[in-house]
């Protein structure tokens, strides 16, 4: 279907559909609308066609919107009440024929995002401290299906309805199972947080980007900005999640985070096997992302020191001869505690070498195993 056709047979918002004279559709199909239509079309094309940067195009975006809600009104004169929602059918006409050249916006962080969607789906509503029949909810799967839908639909207006309305239905599960006390963003947090990993969605920043880029500014206000919000947070809690942000020991964390590590990697082989994707690629990415956890999980460890300093460890600057008897048990505490330490943190060095040296073995030539040598500093 070309540009023109796009135009022309347009779905009306609701509140275009209720009005008693044309609609921003309707008006768009006549004579006298003939030069701005093509302009538009003619936008359309250029944007499809362009080699610019994507991070170029949300302010050239934005400014052609506003020059067709001025054109359209210089055009028309429609009275007050219609300019929003006229502008919001122009931000549609422009953008649903655009989402697919413009969405791709971070790609890489999209693959960060979903990997650990995929690696921490084994969190349960009790690792987030939420009620564990939220999931009996009768709303709560609808939730998880708008918060998957954001992918689906195509405008910036569509996106954020589907996270303003996941959050508003969050909000009423929240105020319902606490028999409508008194709640908040930090109650509201952890349900979004359970929803969004059960809803596994696709390019999830790059459609916050989408929205943030072009959607105009002053369409993002009140409670609409309040949940955005909310959603961006919950991306990013996913994103650094870990098991010091769930209600979860480290033994158990740590195992079931190796079990879903593996069901990734062995879905991944049998894709690749059956030809649907290039395996080496996202091998080459999951098992970064398995070196990431384990370094990010030695450096929380190796913080150790410098959380020590708060603690005032009592013999650090004391010399030997100036310990007497009575500190002597106190001594061997301290000492034990910095040693049992020390003691973790090489056992983690050494289990990080070798799944560093695993992962260069199964590299497939010897090409690739010196480019994962130099990536690692080995040589």
């Amino acid at each position: 279907m070309d540009q023109a056709s796009l135009i022309d047979e347009s779905e009306q918002s609701f509140e275009q559909s209720r009005r008693v004279e044309p609609t921003v559709s309707d008006k768009m199909k006549r004579t006298e609308s003939a030069t701005l239509k093509q302009k538009i079309i003619n936008f359309i094309r250029d944007v499809q066609q362009s080699k610019l940067p994507l991070d170029s195009m949300p302010s050239i975006v934005q400014q052609k919107i506003s020059d067709f809600e001025d054109e359209f009104q210089d055009l028309w004169k429609e009275s007050d009440e219609y300019l929003r929602e006229n502008g919001e059918a122009i931000e549609k006409l422009v953008m649903k024929p655009l989402c697919s050249k413009l969405i791709s916006i971070d790609p890489v962080k999209d693959r960060e995002i979903e990997f650990s969607m995929k690696a921490y789906s084994f969190v349960q509503a009790k690792h987030l401290e939420i009620d564990e029949n939220i999931e009996k909810h009768k709303m709560f799967n609808q939730v998880v299906d708008l918060i998957s839908k954001i992918d689906k639909v195509e405008t910036p207006k569509e996106k954020l309805n589907c996270i303003v309305n996941a959050g508003k239905q969050t909000s009423a599960i929240v105020n319902q199972m606490a028999n409508n006390q008194p709640t908040g963003a930090d109650n509201l947090l952890p349900v979004l947080i359970y929803a969004t990993l059960k809803a596994q969605p696709s390019k999830a920043y790059s459609n916050i980007l989408f929205v943030s880029y072009y959607r105009s500014p002053k369409r993002i206000t009140g409670e609409d900005e309040y949940y955005f919000t909310t959603y961006e947070s919950t991306l990013q809690f996913i994103e650094k999640l870990d098991y010091q942000k769930l209600n979860i020991n480290h033994q158990e964390f740590q195992d079931l985070s190796k079990e879903r590590l593996d069901v990734i990697k062995n879905s991944q082989n049998e894709l690749s096997q059956n030809g649907i994707f290039n395996m080496d690629a996202h091998q080459n990415y999951v098992n970064l992302q398995m070196i990431k956890m384990k370094i990010q999980d030695l450096q929380r460890k190796s913080k150790f020191y410098e959380q020590s300093k708060k603690y005032k460890l009592k013999f650090n600057q004391k010399q030997l001869n100036n310990i007497t008897l009575n500190e002597i048990p106190e001594f061997y505490d301290e000492y034990q505690n910095l040693y049992k330490n020390l003691l973790e943190m090489q056992k983690d060095i050494h289990n990080l070498y070798n799944l560093t040296n695993e992962i260069i073995k199964e590299s497939q030539s010897e090409t690739k195993k010196v480019a994962t040598r130099k990536f690692f500093g080995i040589i």
